[in-house]
This record gives structure tokens, sequence and C-alpha cells, in this order.
């Protein structure tokens, strides 16, 4: 097998959960074990102002997201946590 076939393979996903403290909702969006979230989801993201976000139908709150290099291609990664 290739470098790229194990690394793809070795790749943990993980549901991405609301980061308040005590909520942990799901969110229906995949993330890595790096907090890159999979597809093009910064499309998908409120925004206000400059700043993108997916809101937590249980708190309210907002994990906030922001498009990054990796790899050669531009990703979203969770970047934080804002509570409302």
């Amino acid at each position: 097998m290739s470098e790229v076939a194990i690394k793809k393979k070795e790749t943990k996903i993980h549901v991405l959960r609301c980061r308040g403290e005590g909520c942990g909702a799901l969110l229906a969006l995949e993330e890595t074990e790096e907090g890159l979230l999979l597809g093009n989801m910064a499309d998908l993201a409120e925004r206000d102002a400059e700043v993108a976000f997916f809101r937590c139908r249980r708190c309210g709150g907002r994990t906030l997201v922001e498009e990054v290099e990796f790899e050669g291609k531009m990703r979203t990664r969770v970047s934080g946590f804002a509570a409302v």
C-alpha cells in the first residue's frame, strides 16, 4: 500500500460537537482529529461580519471556523467557540 493510502486509512473522523462548556450537542458535520471539517464547509457557515460559525441548536452558541491551507488545499478548521 502507498503512503497516501495508509495515511487516509489512519485518518479518524468524528462527528463535530458543540464546543460550549457543558453542551457537546452534535452538529451535522464531521471533523478530523486536526479539527478540519470534511468538505467545503466555509461556504455553508453562517457569517457575522468577518466571523464564520455554526450555531448550536441546543445552547445557541457559535462554533467558530476559519479557512486555512492544509497540505496545499484550502480547508475549514474549527477555531473556537463564542457563547451567546
